[in-house]
C-alpha cells in the first residue's frame, strides 16, 4: 500500500509504516532464530499486532484501510492458540470496533457506491470474527481430546502415557528443592481371584475404590496413573524424613475390612535420594526407579501380599 494511492500519504506516514514493518521482520526473526517465545513474548506482540496495525491502517484512505482490517486475523489466530479466551475476546472487541469505524468512514468517503465498503466490511468482520471463534472451538475441542488420550477412561487416573509427561515435570521441581523422588508400584494382591468369584464388573468397582483411595493419600505432592489391570505407578516428591512414612501410608490406606470386597496391596517402592548421581540421568530416572520399585513390589507379592518393600537409590 506504500505504492498506492489509498495507502499512507506523506513522508512521516510512510516512514511510520516501514518503522511498524521493520519492527514486525524483527520480531520474527527472533522468534524463527532464538528461543521460543514465551506467555509475555505472545501477549506482548499481541497488542503490538492490534495497535500497530490500527496506527498504520489509520494513514490509510478508508476503502484502502478496510482492506488492511484483513490482517487482525493474524493477531486472532496468535490469541486462539497461545493465549486466553479473555485476550481473544480483547482481540476481537478491538479490531471489531475498528473495522465498523472504517466502514462508516468509507460510507462517507463515497469513493465508491454504498453498497461496496458495506459489503467488504461485512465480509472483513467475518473474517475476524468467525474464523478465530470457529479455530478457538476447533482447538478447545482438540485439547480435551488430547488430555482424554492421558487419562485412564475407568478411574480417571493418568495412564503410562500420562504419566510420563508428568513425572518428569515432577523430577524437575523435586531436583530443584533437593527433595527425594520417590517412584511407588502398587499391585492389587490375588485380583484374578476377585474377577472369577464376584464379577468383572466387581473388578472394576474395586480398581476405581483403589485409585480414588490412592489418590487421596498423595494428594496434590505428586501424580498417580494406573499402568496395567490391577497395578497403579506413583510418584512424588518429599523430603527423605517424610517419604518412608508415606510410603507405609499407601498400602495401609487401602485395606478396609468393611468394604464388601475387602481388597489388599503389594507395594514397592524406589527412592532416590538427594543428593544422587541418578539424578545426572535426566528422564531416564524415572525409568530407573520405576524398575526398582517394580521388583520391590513382586518381592513384597511373593512374600506373601499385604506388605511394602523399600529400596534406597
Amino acid at each position: 500500500m506504500l505504492f498506492s494511492s489509498r495507502g499512507p500519504q506523506g513522508f512521516l506516514s510512510q516512514a511510520w509504516v516501514v518503522v511498524v514493518l521493520m519492527i514486525q521482520m524483527a520480531v520474527a526473526l527472533r522468534w524463527f532464530f532464538g528461543p521460543l517465545p514465551v506467555r509475555r513474548d505472545f501477549i506482548g506482540f499481541a497488542i503490538f499486532g492490534d495497535v500497530g496495525l490500527t496506527s498504520v491502517l489509520v494513514l490509510y484512505e478508508p476503502f484502502g484501510a478496510l482492506i488492511g482490517c484483513g490482517l487482525f486475523v493474524v493477531t486472532g489466530a496468535l490469541c486462539t492458540y497461545f493465549l486466553s479466551p479473555r485476550w481473544l475476546l480483547a482481540h476481537l472487541a478491538w479490531c471489531v470496533g475498528f473495522i465498523s469505524i472504517t466502514t462508516i468512514r468509507a460510507c462517507y468517503a463515497q469513493v465508491e457506491d454504498l453498497a461496496t465498503p458495506i459489503a467488504g466490511g461485512l465480509v472483513i468482520l467475518a473474517i475476524n470474527s468467525a474464523i478465530p471463534f470457529v479455530a478457538h472451538i476447533a482447538w478447545t475441542a482438540i485439547g480435551r481430546d488430547a488430555r482424554r488420550s492421558l487419562l485412564d477412561p475407568l478411574t480417571g487416573l493418568l495412564n503410562r502415557r500420562g504419566i510420563d509427561d508428568a513425572a518428569h515435570e515432577l523430577v524437575g521441581k523435586s531436583h530443584k528443592r533437593r527433595h527425594s523422588l520417590v517412584v511407588v508400584v502398587v499391585d492389587i494382591d490375588r485380583f484374578k481371584a476377585v474377577n472369577d468369584f464376584y464379577g468383572h464388573d466387581a473388578g472394576d468397582e474395586v480398581i476405581i475404590s483403589v485409585a480414588t483411595r490412592l489418590r487421596a493419600v498423595v494428594e496434590d505432592g505428586g501424580v498417580v496413573a494406573r499402568t496395567g489391570g490391577e497395578e497403579f505407578l506413583i510418584v512424588f516428591a518429599s523430603p527423605i524424613d517424610q517419604a518412608h512414612d508415606l510410603i507405609y501410608r499407601i498400602g495401609q490406606h487401602i485395606y478396609r475390612p468393611s468394604d464388601p470386597i475387602p481388597v489388599t496391596v503389594s507395594v514397592g517402592a524406589a527412592i532416590v535420594s538427594d543428593p544422587s548421581e541418578l539424578w545426572g540421568d535426566g528422564a531416564s530416572v524415572i525409568v530407573k526407579a520405576t524398575r526398582a520399585a517394580d521388583s520391590m513390589m513382586y518381592r513384597a507379592k511373593y512374600d506373601g501380599g499385604n506388605r511394602t518393600a523399600t529400596m534406597q537409590m
